[in-house]
């Protein structure tokens, strides 16, 4: 090959010319099949995409689950303060107002969780395509 600044042959794998001194751009290097070009990184490992979805489908699994163990106790508690209601109706009442805080907390970690779900799921279809 041709040194494109001097015009001096030079030899294909050649990175500088002999001649001139000037570096051979990277695209005139010839290269041995399956090499990759000088300067250019390989991917290692799945995509932070990836990763990042997985860790948080993970977590909203857990909020899901956290958030149904919660809405379950507070029908517990529902349960209890009707059976209790006997002589003290503003002790069921305080009772009730309980269960449906823990009801609240539940609902909003459920919520919490099934958005983290949705955005992993758009994570891994993004990391997907980005690790083509």
């Amino acid at each position: 090959m041709k040194c494109r600044y001097c015009g001096q042959v030079i030899d294909d794998k050649a990175e500088f010319c002999n001649s001139c001194g000037m570096k051979v751009p990277v695209e005139f290097v010839a290269l041995e099949p399956g090499a990759r070009p000088p300067g250019r990184s390989r991917r290692s490992g799945g995509s932070s995409w990836l990763k990042g979805s997985a860790i948080g489908g993970l977590i909203g699994i857990a909020l899901i689950l956290v958030g149904i163990l919660l809405i379950i106790s507070s029908f517990g508690s529902f349960l209890d303060s009707a059976g209790e209601a006997g002589d003290d109706p503003l002790g069921a009442a305080k009772d009730i107002l309980g269960g449906f805080g823990t009801m609240i907390v539940g609902a909003i970690l459920i919520a919490i969780g099934g958005t983290l779900i949705f955005f992993a799921f758009i994570g891994l279809i993004i990391g997907a395509i980005d690790s083509r």
